[in-house]
């Protein structure tokens, strides 16, 4: 009797061939001939299954949630941080160990400026949303200079976040600089949603 097919599970060798390409290789390696080596299955089935090889990575990068939510970030911190400093830097070493602990998203961090492919630009949205978010919950009831002053202060932070993952030369004191300035107290920070605010984060940092 001839082994019938079941779609479901190919479907998921595809998705896992394209994450693991990505996290062996980067985006580069990323072709629907090496997807369909990978997953040990006919290429014809990626038109079948998907429409066509963007659509299969276009349900990889609608499969997962990339980067952790603000809520997410502010509800790890530990208890007892009360200057910006501290805080900048448990966010930063938060984001760095989400960022390491999955390969395919580290990739993604290093390919996100060179490549256009969906698993990319939906990484980018992510990221942008989440620099966006952040300032506007760290300040969200202090005055228009200290909103604009934590806009620039994540976003500077973004950018060296990026350099590291990058695995380009951070200076080990900018985050000293960065939290030059700043105002924090802890009982700003809540976690219910907060209507946005009119400054937004410059793009040119992101």
């Amino acid at each position: 009797m001839p082994r019938t097919r079941s779609r479901p599970k190919t479907e998921e060798k595809f998705q896992n061939a394209v994450l693991k390409l990505v996290a062996d290789e980067g985006c580069s390696a990323l072709g629907i001939n090496a997807v369909a080596q990978l997953a040990g299955a006919d290429k014809v089935l990626i038109y079948r299954y998907f429409g066509d090889f963007n659509g299969l990575l276009q349900l990889v990068a609608e499969s997962r949630q990339w980067l952790p939510t603000v809520d997410e970030l502010l509800r790890a911190l530990p208890v007892g941080i009360s200057a910006p400093l501290p805080l900048l830097r448990e966010i930063s070493n938060s984001l760095v160990h989400h960022i390491r602990s999955d390969a395919s998203t580290h990739q993604l961090v290093r390919w996100r400026r060179t490549q256009a492919c969906p698993l990319c630009l939906r990484f980018t949205q992510e990221w942008h949303q989440l620099w966006q978010d952040l300032p506007q919950r760290l300040s969200q009831q202090a005055g228009a200079d200290q909103r604009n002053q934590w806009a620039q202060a994540c976003g500077l932070l973004s950018l060296t976040l990026e350099a590291e993952l990058c695995g380009e030369p951070v200076d080990r004191h900018c985050l000293e600089r960065i939290a030059e300035g700043l105002e924090y107290s802890p009982s700003l920070i809540d976690t219910a949603p907060t209507p946005p605010i009119e400054e937004s984060l410059p793009t040119n940092l992101l």
